[in-house]
């Protein structure tokens, strides 16, 4: 979702990231915030929303392909790249 860990806990740092959990939204503020199999997370990426369900969680960190495959996405952002 983001090329660098710095880069993602910026996103989340500046409040620009949303975690959906059991039906309960809110802007997440710190870069540890704990993401749940099942949970939507929600950010903007250049001019495009995304929208994603977190399907598992990663036991460690590995190239992009492996997790990509820990994601989904849906709504509008589902067919682009």
């Amino acid at each position: 979702m983001q090329k660098t860990r710095t880069g993602a806990a910026k996103l989340v740092s500046d409040g620009k990231v949303r975690l959906t959990r059991n039906g309960v939204t809110e802007r997440t503020k710190k870069p540890h915030t704990l993401v749940r199999p099942g949970d939507g997370v929600t950010f903007m990426r250049g001019k495009e929303l995304y929208t994603v369900r977190m399907k598992h969680a990663g036991t460690r960190r590995g190239p992009a392909p492996e997790a990509q495959t820990l994601y989904e996405r849906l709504g509008d952002s589902a067919g682009k790249t």
